[in-house]
């Protein structure tokens, strides 16, 4: 009986098979909105317990959780098509699942049922952290978006370190991801921050409750030449629960009960949007290590900017500098020329944070809040910095306002 119910479930193809030697999701409230614990839990729960129950050869046991949320959530395709066939085969009506749709949902629907099960099967280490996520800054939270998982994962800043909060099913670019282009359909890769909201009410149906759009391209795309927009979080239809992973033309979609818990957590202006193809996951003592790495470097830079020693001050500067307009040679003889006339120079750094880049070897983003004074101007800005690892020590490769 349990080979052949194992078999039913090879909607989830290998991955179901393992859930039998797995723990089990009874204490997992991770996927729990934070509220009283009498309140039903959240839909992808049940549905992943009912994966498992088939994994265990406890045909009713599974087909009890499908009922209630079917019952509870009827537009939730993927739990509805599973009951269904379920059912069916179980009256002898079929012998596997997916015969009772059609060939392009099921396709999406398996996909989907791939990437809700992997969320428990390839849980990251514990206490492991993200590499991407060196230094916070000041936000209160910063989302992670996981393009080869279909996950986004909601960290709250705790002192400047990343503690996982939430994280949920995501669909994306019917491309994948790396975006390059307008048009391509895929979803970019990349360190963005969210630039406003969008109500629903001022918005089609098809964008749920609500839209966050972000500030692609960012300056790293403009160097790149990446082009495209119209890039947002956003919810789903109204009369859908979810969207197969590959669905989007480059946004990053929700469920409208978790936009809306999103929607709780996000400062328009300041909560990151940091998305890769794949997390790294580290020790917390390694992600530490290149911390405070990045963080001498810059210290070092500042002070010897400081020290109106134009020598040392580019010597922080990669042969293949650029920023705005200028590569390292017109930059270093601006800044030659400036320095001259000055008596003295102070500058200040706060509101740090630094990442290590998505998509790019050895390349950190530093984020910061600069406060320069001399005996002559005064300015007060928000900057980007992108160092990358050279054989002699880490070096500024572009600069840019934000």
């Amino acid at each position: 009986m349990t080979r052949r119910w194992l078999t039913i479930a090879s909607l989830t193809v290998a991955l179901v098979a393992a859930a039998a030697s797995l723990p089990e999701l009874a204490g997992d409230d991770s996927l729990a909105p934070r509220r009283p614990k009498r309140v039903t839990p959240h839909p992808e729960r049940p549905l992943v317990e009912s994966f498992f129950e088939l994994g265990g050869g406890r045909v009713d046991a599974a087909l009890g959780n499908l009922n209630e949320l079917v019952g509870r959530q009827p537009d939730f395709a993927l739990a509805r098509l599973v009951y269904a066939d379920l059912l069916a085969i179980k009256s002898g009506r079929i012998d596997r699942l997916g015969l009772l749709s059609p060939g392009e949902q099921i396709a999406g629907l398996r996909h989907e049922a791939q990437a809700r099960l992997a969320r428990y099967l390839e849980a990251p280490p514990p206490e492991a952290l993200p590499a991407e996520l060196v230094q916070l800054s000041s936000a209160r939270s910063v989302i992670l978006v996981d393009l080869r998982r279909f996950r986004l994962y909601l960290f709250e800043n705790r002192g400047g370190r990343p503690t996982l909060g939430q994280d949920y099913y995501i669909s994306i670019g019917k491309g994948g991801g790396d975006k390059r282009r307008e048009g391509d359909e895929k979803t970019p890769v990349g360190v963005y921050r969210v630039s406003s909201y969008l109500p629903g009410s001022t918005l089609p149906d098809m964008y749920g409750p609500g839209a966050f759009p972000i500030d692609y391209p960012n300056p790293w795309d403009r160097k790149l030449g990446r082009t495209g927009s119209g890039i947002w979080l956003h919810g789903t239809e109204s009369e859908r629960y979810s969207r197969a992973p590959l669905s989007s033309l480059g946004c990053v979609t929700l469920s409208n009960l978790d936009f809306l818990a999103l929607h709780e957590r996000v400062e328009v202006g300041r909560t990151p949007v940091v998305v890769v193809d794949g997390v790294d996951w580290r020790e917390p003592e390694r992600v530490e290590i290149t911390r405070r790495e990045l963080a001498a470097a810059v210290e070092a830079w500042r002070r010897d900017w400081q020290s109106l020693d134009t020598d040392r001050y580019l010597s922080h500067y990669g042969p293949d500098f650029q920023t705005e307009g200028m590569d390292l040679a017109r930059f270093g003889s601006h800044k030659r020329r400036v320095n001259q006339a000055k008596k003295y120079v102070r500058v200040a750094l706060s509101d740090v944070a630094i990442y290590a880049y998505p998509g790019e070897e050895q390349t950190m983003l530093v984020e910061f809040q600069q406060a320069y004074e001399s005996d002559s101007f005064r300015s007060r800005r928000r900057k980007q910095q992108y160092w990358r690892r050279h054989p002699d020590g880490w070096k500024i490769v572009f600069e840019a306002k934000s």
